[in-house]
């Protein structure tokens, strides 16, 4: 039996609908099912604050995949996602120790590693400038998962993941401002000439690395990057979305030194969503070795950082009247 918190979710029931292809017995916990929810899961509703949910779900379980966390983009008071979010994955991870499931695998983020990460960023980078609370909270429940380790001999590794592009992911409001733009032909701003480069990751890759770590036994206390075949620029991002399309939208090139003053105006206007602690990852590279994953896991990458983005937008304008 393989447990995925989360389950109901994008990423979770991506997850779970590989796994039951693989012939695995899953359970999904999670607050209500979805449509996401796939074919042959066994379903548990439940709020993962709630120990003897936690401790139903995790009975009998061989594996975990904890990936259940209240989103970036989510409008709960502060109080109520530190809870969900910090008591929960404690709950998770006390179940799982006393149940002894042979693996544990936590869903993490590069965010952790704030928006000026070391070019390139490996796993054993500073990590004193997450981003936002949604960063503090990953790291804090990374911190935990390591005590777990430690304290209780739970056989846990942590996977990072960047932005992840791929059928249904559409949770970031300002990722899915900048696919409407291109989508409609409107003009788009580049940093410079943009050469700038960042890293995304493809879902199908995701779920490789996820799976991996569940089952190399590498993997047990180490952290890993899961990000795509290559890092792309800025331009070769956007020109691979607009061809994905076929999109009329014209880039233009803005010169660094006004770009921060103009996210500052357009914020303050609230022209944009964009977070304002995100403004760096416009400014400056963000590129996340996963040279660890493929040495230890045998992670090996599909697509492109600039492929998966294309996949994103082609996937996005499918399913966008439907989303509206």
């Amino acid at each position: 039996m393989i447990l995925v918190t989360g389950g109901a979710g994008y990423l979770g029931s991506c997850l779970a609908r590989a796994l039951i292809t693989n012939g695995e017995a899953v359970r999904i916990l999670d607050l209500k099912r979805t449509k996401y929810v796939p074919d042959g899961a066994e379903f548990l509703a439940g709020d993962m604050r709630e120990t003897r949910i936690v401790a139903r779900a995790v009975a009998d379980a061989e594996v975990v995949f904890h990936l259940a966390f209240v989103q970036s983009m989510s409008k709960l008071p502060e109080s109520e996602r530190r809870d969900v979010n910090i008591r929960g994955t404690q709950n998770v991870l006390d179940a799982s120790a006393a149940a002894g499931v042979r693996r544990l695998v936590f869903g993490s983020t590069i965010e952790i590693y704030g928006t000026r990460p070391p070019f390139p960023c490996r796993e054993d980078a500073a990590t004193d400038e997450p981003v936002g609370w949604y960063g503090r909270h990953k790291l804090e429940c990374e911190h935990m998962v390591r005590r777990s380790i430690g304290d209780r001999g739970l056989a846990a590794s942590i996977v990072r993941m960047p932005t992840i592009c791929g059928p249904g992911f559409y949770n970031h409001r300002p990722v899915l401002s900048f696919m409407d733009r291109i989508i409609d032909g409107k003009a788009l701003a580049v940093v410079g000439d943009g050469g700038t480069p960042g890293h995304f990751v493809h879902y199908l890759d995701c779920l490789q690395g996820l799976q991996l770590a569940a089952r190399r036994p590498e993997a047990i206390g180490q952290a890993f990057n899961i990000s795509a075949k290559e890092p792309s620029t800025q331009l070769q991002i956007m020109e691979a979305m607009i061809a994905a399309v076929g999109s009329r939208s014209k880039i233009i090139k803005i010169p660094r030194w006004i770009v921060r003053s103009f996210l500052e105006a357009i914020v303050a206007l609230r022209i944009t969503d964009f977070p304002r602690d995100q403004f760096g990852y416009l400014l400056y590279p963000n590129v996340y070795s996963n040279e660890k994953a493929a040495r230890l896991l045998g992670y090996r990458p599909s697509k492109t950082t600039a492929e998966a983005a294309a996949d994103l937008i082609a996937h996005y304008r499918t399913d966008r009247e439907y989303l509206k």
